[in-house]
């Protein structure tokens, strides 16, 4: 395959085909692309439903002005502008001769990922949770998290503040299995009806097992089970509470 030089060319591979690198309300620069299929259908919106209301032929020149999912707004030499699908578009030309190609995110992007954020709920020891994470991978096997949960129970309320290294010994199945091994604290405020209202602060380990599931673009669904030991203030290990938790969320990652 040819290298692209163009400075339009360029331009239309990083900028325009790219989804995320552009919001919706943004114009990228525009690129001129010409017809090679016998003709490409202007719809009025982005979207097979919208009436199509004007046929540009082969060998008439194009211009992308905005992205919209699979829709391109595009512009003609006599001025029309519609919507066009990305399954016409990729039956474009370049300036330089080539087929437009498009860039997407796919599992292989998952498997190789980086950075992780998240969002998940569930119940920590019979009470609702809800939790914020974030995840730095060294390697597709091997990454570590940060999380802070909130708990608020009829009893009491928990802040739990916990740090895992997860390992994923299949990243590139579709629903991709982990283990979780965390340290951490966790801070417990009784209900102020309570005989002993202080503030109750503890260290914890957990140990978890759950899964991940992508889904498109960078969008990722997770579920996770965690057991906990909480240690007694007074190191005494009869002292020790073991309590359950389960979660589910979604997560975007680049």
């Amino acid at each position: 395959m040819k290298t692209i030089t163009t400075t339009g060319c360029l331009l239309c591979a990083l900028l325009v085909i790219s989804p995320g690198l552009y919001a919706n309300d943004e114009e990228p620069p525009a690129v001129r692309l010409t017809i090679a299929d016998p003709f490409i259908e202007m719809h009025t919106g982005p979207g097979s439903a919208y009436p199509i209301f004007y046929v540009v032929d082969r060998g008439d020149s194009i211009v992308i002005l905005r992205r919209k999912t699979d829709w391109f707004r595009i512009r003609t030499d006599n001025g029309k502008e519609g919507w066009a699908s990305k399954r016409q578009m990729q039956q474009t030309l370049l300036p330089d001769g080539q087929k437009l190609r498009f860039w997407e995110t796919d599992r292989s992007d998952f498997v190789t990922r980086q950075w992780e954020l998240g969002v998940t709920t569930g119940e920590l020891k019979s009470a609702p949770i809800m939790s914020v994470y974030g995840g730095y991978s060294f390697t597709p096997n091997l990454s570590t998290e940060l999380t802070l949960g909130h708990s608020i129970g009829n009893i009491s309320s928990s802040l739990l503040l916990k740090a895992s290294l997860l390992m994923q010994p299949f990243p590139e199945w579709d629903y991709s299995p982990f283990l979780a091994l965390g340290v951490g604290g966790i801070e417990v405020k009784p209900s102020a009806t309570l005989i002993d209202p202080a503030d109750k602060s503890n260290e914890m380990a957990q140990v978890g097992v759950g899964f991940r599931k992508f889904l498109s673009r960078r969008f990722v669904m997770r579920f996770e089970a965690n057991e906990y030991v909480i240690f007694s203030a007074n190191n005494e290990e009869d002292n020790n509470e073991e309590i359950s938790e389960w979660k589910i969320g979604f997560a975007i990652f680049f």
